[in-house]
Order: structure tokens, then C-alpha cells, then sequence
């Protein structure tokens, strides 16, 4: 996998989902692999939330007997964040805007999610 496949497969993302402010493909250890990020945010940090914020909702799923994780939503006053895993190495995550459609997000992701997991 390249990081030309990735960020073409990002900027895809920023075309396709109108509000999409970052976007960003993590690995599970929490390392950043490849990303499109606004001003001011941390790709470390980034990253690192993003692979916590999978795991614990892949556990408390676990520990619900609920099945597997398919997206997992943080709704905030002036946006969200949408995590998303693609394999077992690598999640992907974007952060929206508040007024942004999640239903063509999730839509969009599972796409992508499922051409980076092609390509991995």
C-alpha cells in the first residue's frame, strides 16, 4: 500500500462528504499512516485517541456480547468524529462538522474502508 493510494482514497473522502474537516487512516498501535488534517490538530495525538477510542468500544462490545464494531460516533456541539475499522491493523477517522450528514459518512467510509482493507 502506498501513500499515494491513501491519500488519493482520503481526498475522495473530502469530495464525497460535504462538512468532512480531517481525515485519517491509523494504525491500531495508534501511529499515524496517513492523513488530511485541518490547522491545528495534532496527528500523534490524533492518532493515538483514535486507536484507544476503537478499542475500548470494541471491549465494551466484547463484554456486551453485541457483535463487532462497525462505526463509532462521538457527537460533539460543533462536530463529531466517526472511527471506523478497516482491518485489523488499520482504522479510519474523520472529523465533521456539526451539520454534517452522517449517513453519506458512513456510506463513504465503509467504501473506503473496505478499499484500504483491498489494498493492505
Amino acid at each position: 500500500m502506498s501513500d499515494e493510494q491513501l491519500i488519493f482514497l482520503l481526498q475522495t473522502l473530502h469530495e464525497n462528504i460535504e462538512g468532512i474537516k480531517s481525515s485519517a487512516v491509523v494504525s491500531a498501535e495508534g501511529l499515524i499512516v496517513q492523513s488530511i488534517l485541518e490547522e491545528g490538530i495534532s496527528d500523534i495525538k490524533l492518532a493515538a485517541m483514535t486507536a484507544t477510542i476503537l478499542s475500548v468500544a470494541e471491549r465494551v462490545l466484547i463484554e456486551l456480547k453485541s457483535g463487532f464494531l462497525d462505526v463509532s460516533i462521538l457527537q460533539g456541539s460543533e462536530g463529531n468524529f466517526v472511527v471506523m475499522s478497516c482491518s485489523e491493523e488499520l482504522i479510519l477517522a474523520v472529523c465533521l462538522d456539526v451539520d454534517a450528514r452522517l449517513d453519506t459518512c458512513f456510506i463513504e467510509m465503509r467504501k473506503i474502508s473496505g478499499q484500504i482493507k483491498d489494498i493492505s
